[in-house]
């Protein structure tokens, strides 16, 4: 593993934390969405009373949705089937993908301070070339570096999340063994889930099963469907990756 400076080491610390708490705050919504749909329409049963729908078509631009008939309110069962369905299917994806995201952002976030403060131990054995027109355009090293980062993480982030993750470990010296079993190849599966999702109208293609092997959870055809189960699994693969590298950066 490599070494680092104590305020290095504090910032890459940190900002690890805040990337999973977010990942974490995003769970949380979805528990807490789940349960107060529940509780709200519950509670709403005995009274009979639906939802105030006052105003509600002021709200909107469309002419002749404001000219249809009006909607006074919304019976509890309606609510509780739309709150329910928004929450296993619309909210689950979107916490899904956003966690995915985060993660990503997360490790070119961290990739990027590691570079700029240790170009050295980065490049320094590297055969890398620098084009010649970011050096007529920048003002002095710093930007220098700063450009060569930024065109190194925009390569990085083309390449898939298996080669990402062994790229990113490969930078601070962190041996595989040292991250828990299947990580990597569980949170690239996550990867083409997200982009299939995002992608493909969330219909599993061969891309998916190929680059997945032995780790895909969908056949070729099938429709995506993250259950509360697979969430928290991507979330605990996210996390406890981040937990690793937290555990095995040291001074």
């Amino acid at each position: 593993m490599v070494k680092l400076n104590r305020k290095l080491l504090s910032k890459l610390n940190s900002d690890t934390i805040r990337f999973q708490n977010n990942i974490i705050n995003r769970l949380k919504l979805y528990v807490f969405a789940k349960s107060a749909i529940g509780y709200y329409c519950k509670d709403q049963k005995n009274k009979l009373v639906g939802y105030n729908f006052k105003d509600f078509k002021k709200k909107f631009e469309m002419v002749d949705f404001k000219r249809g008939k009006e909607i006074k309110s919304i019976h509890y069962k309606e609510i509780i089937n739309v709150g329910n369905d928004f929450v296993e299917n619309e909210l689950a994806d979107s916490i899904f993908v956003l966690n995915m995201s985060a993660f990503e952002h997360w490790l070119l976030t961290i990739l990027k301070i590691k570079l700029l403060e240790t170009p050295r131990d980065s490049f320094y054995h590297s055969d890398r070339k620098i084009d010649i027109s970011i050096i007529v355009e920048v003002n002095d090293l710093c930007e220098l570096r700063e450009r060569v980062v930024d065109d190194y993480l925009l390569k990085f982030n083309y390449s898939n999340m298996r080669d990402k993750l062994k790229t990113f470990l490969k930078n601070f010296k962190i041996n595989q063994s040292k991250i828990t079993r299947n990580s990597i190849e569980n949170i690239n599966e996550n990867s083409f889930c997200r982009n299939i999702i995002v992608h493909n109208q969330k219909k599993v293609n061969m891309i998916y099963i190929n680059n997945c092997g032995k780790f895909a959870r969908f056949k070729d055809g099938d429709i995506i469907k993250i259950s509360e189960d697979i969430l928290f699994e991507q979330g605990d693969n996210l996390l406890r990756f981040m937990q690793d590298f937290r555990k095995n950066v040291k001074l």
